[in-house]
């Protein structure tokens, strides 16, 4: 997370990727081990997509779609494989999260929401797997149909700690909340005072947080001067703190593609 070099990070991990999987073939019930190679997979995921995003703002004739094709089929296995495994720790670590990803709403909201201080690591490591699943299978309706879980996961995550991982579960919720307009059942209001949280607790220092401002809400209700705003202030930020540099330097090339399509979207 200290790194300021996305593809060294990208062809290093493969090879961890690797080993845990090597590890967990000895002891596959290790929920530390699982939620470690959950994580990495979708760490993994996410540098994927910001890649995959690159090339496709590319011109037409220098796009590779077969190329383009490869990288979403690799991002959605690990992405799958993530959830898998986050699913596994996270029911080795408690018997009352067993099956969350299946449970019927109401059952699944008491589970979730009887959690103490102790789960936030577990829950926002779920919740975070789950999101990246259903990023990558959106055009799925039984996918999409699982987004009050996520949310549910991220707003318990909220009222326990809202500071988690850099104010991350508000993030995600801002996210959430921002993916349809009102009129077809979204949230963007409340979408935009969870982006606002993340910067208000991070002190502007989550730029991953700035750059899904813009892209999600400001682009949803076509707010220019909010996305250009937000957008500059990403690419003008000089330093980050030592475990948010490598998201912040994939926020800043999250950010040049953004601006480049500002334009033509506005």
């Amino acid at each position: 997370m200290s790194s300021n070099d996305p593809q060294t990070v990208m062809q290093a991990l493969p090879a961890y990727l690797i080993l845990l999987d090597g590890l967990l073939a000895g002891d596959p019930d290790d929920e530390e081990l699982l939620k470690a190679s959950a994580r990495l997979m979708n760490a993994y995921a996410g540098l994927l997509g910001t890649q995959l995003a690159m090339m496709e703002n590319q011109p037409h004739e220098y796009q590779n779609q077969e190329q383009q094709q490869i990288i979403r089929t690799q991002q959605r296995k690990l992405n799958q494989k993530a959830l898998h495994r986050m699913s596994r720790a996270i029911c080795l670590y408690r018997e009352n999260y067993c099956n969350l990803t299946s449970l019927r709403y109401a059952e699944f909201k008491t589970r979730v929401q009887s959690s103490s201080i102790d789960d936030v690591d577990m829950l926002y490591s779920l919740g975070a797997a789950w999101v990246s699943w259903l990023q990558v299978d959106s055009d799925n309706w039984n996918t999409m149909a699982q987004l009050p879980q996520i949310k549910i996961i991220m707003q318990t995550v909220v009222a326990l700690d809202e500071n988690w991982q850099h104010a991350g579960a508000h993030m995600y919720l801002g996210v959430l909340n921002s993916l349809l307009p009102g009129m077809l059942g979204g949230k963007p209001d409340t979408g935009n005072l969870h982006f606002e949280a993340v910067i208000r607790l991070t002190n502007g220092q989550n730029l991953m947080a700035k750059v899904l401002y813009a892209e999600y809400y400001a682009r949803l209700v076509f707010d220019k001067n909010l996305h250009q705003r937000l957008i500059n202030e990403v690419l003008n930020a000089k330093d980050s703190p030592p475990d948010l540099v490598l998201l912040n330097t994939l926020a800043r090339e999250k950010a040049k593609v953004l601006k480049k399509s500002a334009e033509e979207f506005f």
